[in-house]
């Protein structure tokens, strides 16, 4: 039997190199062709959604066996899906980059929200170094999504529903509690605690993947508590700006601050919410 297939449309990735580049097994990062693209539909996708995923920069690639000895039948489409996955989360958790939505799988087109990454990611590429860390991260994800460890699976699964939510406080809220599934913190104090414990108090939490002199400087330690205070006043649907009243950490989060140098200024709940993106990813890297 020929294997089943499963594919979604990246972008920012492995723009050179060989048409197919092996990632793991069953999975490759492939650039559009015929074969790839003849699973487009006009009836389910627009003109527009079908022009960008032949435009695509690369497609993950998924192929897994319909039925392997000793397995019961009818368990390879949840295997192959766990195998997607981690291919496509590791990327992720290395550093976030853009997806089309779209997951084409035999004839079946699901439509899933575009992953987008915030600010940050957006300005530095996912280089060859990243590239060549993916199949050992693959390696350490597929356990988890094959396995029975819940809250490792529930930090997965929140980081990628935050990537492919349209609205910042959402998201943000979804990247906090994939942190408190790892680590089950009891307050804001006991989350810094644990935050810094992990990741180290001065642990830059906007990454400088290519070491550059303008990356923002905010650190873990400075990050923790004012995440944790917005984390809360979104869980409970409060008022943000009460936020900088409070008697014992007053956090104005509404306070107007830069990325870095020249970048457009935005609220600081917002910039704390981007952070939230990449504790995540980099306690994932720490704990898997």
């Amino acid at each position: 039997m020929s294997p089943d297939t499963i594919h979604t449309a990246l972008l920012g990735i492995a723009k050179g190199g060989d048409d197919s580049i092996l990632l793991a097994d069953g999975l490759s990062l492939v650039r559009p062709n015929d074969q790839l693209l003849a699973h487009r539909r006009d009836w389910v996708q627009g003109l527009g959604e079908m022009d960008e995923e032949a435009k695509a920069t690369r497609y993950l690639l998924c192929e897994y066996p319909q039925w392997v000895q000793g397995e019961e039948w009818g368990a390879a489409p949840e295997r192959g899906a766990n195998r997607f996955y981690a291919g496509l989360m590791a990327i992720q958790v290395i550093k976030p980059i853009c997806t089309l939505g779209f997951i084409y799988r035999r004839q079946e087109i699901e439509r899933r929200p575009p992953m987008q990454p915030g600010q940050w990611a957006m300005m530095n590429k996912f280089d060859d170094a990243m590239l060549a860390g993916v199949p050992a991260m693959i390696d350490r994800i597929q356990p988890v999504m094959d396995g029975r460890n819940v809250e490792q699976k529930n930090a997965l699964t929140l980081l990628q529903l935050g990537l492919e939510h349209f609205h910042p406080y959402i998201a943000g809220l979804l990247w906090v509690t994939g942190l408190e599934a790892i680590f089950d913190s009891g307050g804001r104090e006991e989350f810094k605690k644990k935050l810094c414990d992990c990741l180290g108090q001065q642990t830059p939490a906007f990454p400088n993947w290519h070491s550059k002199l303008d990356a923002p400087l905010y650190t873990v330690e400075e990050i923790a508590i004012p995440l944790f205070v917005l984390r809360n006043k979104l869980a409970h649907g409060a008022d943000l700006r009460t936020a900088a009243t409070d008697k014992k950490h007053p956090v104005d989060l509404t306070q107007r601050v830069s990325l870095i140098q020249d970048t457009e200024t935005v609220n600081y709940a917002l910039l704390l919410i981007e952070a939230a993106c990449y504790l995540l990813c980099q306690m994932l890297q720490k704990v898997l």
